[in-house]
């Protein structure tokens, strides 16, 4: 029950993170935000580390698990997410989205394989329900983002503000056939993206289970283990994108608002170094396919707060999927 109830946590605040990192978009870029979040948890773990006595143990920690947690986060967001943005681009929110609700599966398969997780129907029937629920979530969402754009273009033809656009509308159809044959093969390798960022997740949260499980039962530093975990993984991929932000931007920290820099602080507080310790903390608890099917379940807790925020409406068919959603995460509960 609390391994459920930290990765809740976890993921609650991710989702309050990127709806705060949002409000940075405007003068902060991906590359930006990744990396100052990052020198932030370095920076936190390693005090956290201080205060509470355990720094001289990250180093008694065995080199190969070091490893183990440098390549999980090289699995997870290095392959995973970059693998997830490249099928999203081709495939479109929603189908991308159905492909990466593999990640459970696969998160389930590889723990029964290398942890010695029992098989349990209640995480099956978890993923099922969980699954269908974020598939309609995100499916209903993006008919309303259509539906919403349609009006906008028929408000704008009504009030003659766009001109005639039968022969665009011609030329538009004559090179949507053209490439319909070239799409198709480019939707197979978008799928394959899916699929490996999918597997690319499970495998980081499971190195990740199991090196923190390792290193509490080397040292038995019970919660500490997620700090000392952390603070071996931050600084090494800190290194990797210094290197990416400043290929990007030579002087980065220019034209950054004092406001901008309030939300910079404040989201990497809360999804990055309270995020990431309840992260590695729910995975040493609950295991990593608790913590990926509560993950998979995201949705379920952005829909308040873009309601909150950005005053998004649900649909009834949205609250259906919520419902569903809400099932699935009850049966891993109980």
């Amino acid at each position: 029950m609390n391994g459920v109830l930290i990765s809740i946590l976890a993921n609650l605040s991710f989702v309050i993170s990127n709806v705060l990192f949002r409000k940075t978009e405007h003068e902060a870029s991906p590359k930006f935000i990744n990396t100052f979040r990052t020198l932030l948890g370095t920076i936190t773990f390693f005090i956290m580390a201080l205060i509470f006595g355990i720094f001289a143990d990250i180093f008694a920690i065995p080199p190969i698990l070091w490893v183990i947690l440098i390549v999980s986060f090289i699995f997870g967001q290095v392959i995973g997410d970059t693998s997830y943005f490249t099928a999203q681009k081709h495939l479109g929110a929603t189908k991308a989205m159905a492909v990466s609700m593999t990640f459970p599966l696969f998160t389930f398969l590889l723990s029964m394989i290398f942890l010695d997780q029992e098989f349990e129907i209640k995480f099956v029937l978890s993923l099922i329900l969980i699954g269908i629920g974020v598939m309609i979530i995100g499916k209903y969402k993006f008919m309303d983002e259509i539906k919403d754009s349609v009006k906008e273009i028929t408000d704008e033809d009504i009030n003659g503000k766009v001109e005639d656009r039968s022969e665009d509308d011609l030329e538009f159809t004559s090179d949507f056939n053209q490439n319909l044959q070239k799409d198709s093969s480019k939707h197979y390798i978008a799928v394959l993206f899916g699929l490996i960022a999918s597997l690319g997740w499970a495998i980081a949260l499971v190195m990740v289970n199991y090196a923190t499980n390792e290193i509490n039962a080397l040292l038995n530093l019970g919660s500490m283990s997620s700090i000392a975990g952390s603070a071996i993984r931050f600084p090494a991929v800190l290194v990797i994108l210094l290197f990416m932000l400043y290929k990007e931007d030579k002087h980065p920290l220019k034209n950054k608002s004092g406001e901008s820099w309030v939300w910079l602080i404040l989201a990497a507080l809360i999804g990055t170094s309270l995020g990431a310790y309840l992260y590695m903390e729910a995975t040493r608890i609950a295991g990593a396919t608790t913590m990926a099917l509560i993950a998979s379940a995201n949705p379920l807790f952005s829909l308040p707060l873009t309601y909150i925020f950005n005053k998004e409406k649900i649909s009834s068919w949205g609250f259906l999927g919520v419902l569903l959603t809400i099932i699935g995460v009850v049966l891993i509960i109980y």
